[in-house]
């Protein structure tokens, strides 16, 4: 994975499971994510790596077999 990729905010919001951007803006917000902003564009991204970090697997229950 490159570690200084940049992705938009919608792109971490479907990665943490959030259905809105929004979520993500309160997480920078918040200080848990910085943003980043590329040249000749006012839309802010933020590092892959550091969502990542935030991620945590979902568990999924499994039913036991008699």
């Amino acid at each position: 994975m490159n570690e200084n990729k940049l992705i938009t905010l919608t792109d971490a919001s479907y990665i943490l499971g959030y259905k809105s951007y929004r979520s993500v803006i309160n997480l920078t917000n918040e200080g848990f994510l910085k943003t980043y902003t590329l040249p000749n564009t006012r839309r802010k991204r933020v590092r892959l790596s550091d969502v990542m970090s935030l991620a945590t697997p979902e568990k999924i229950n499994q039913k036991k077999s008699d």
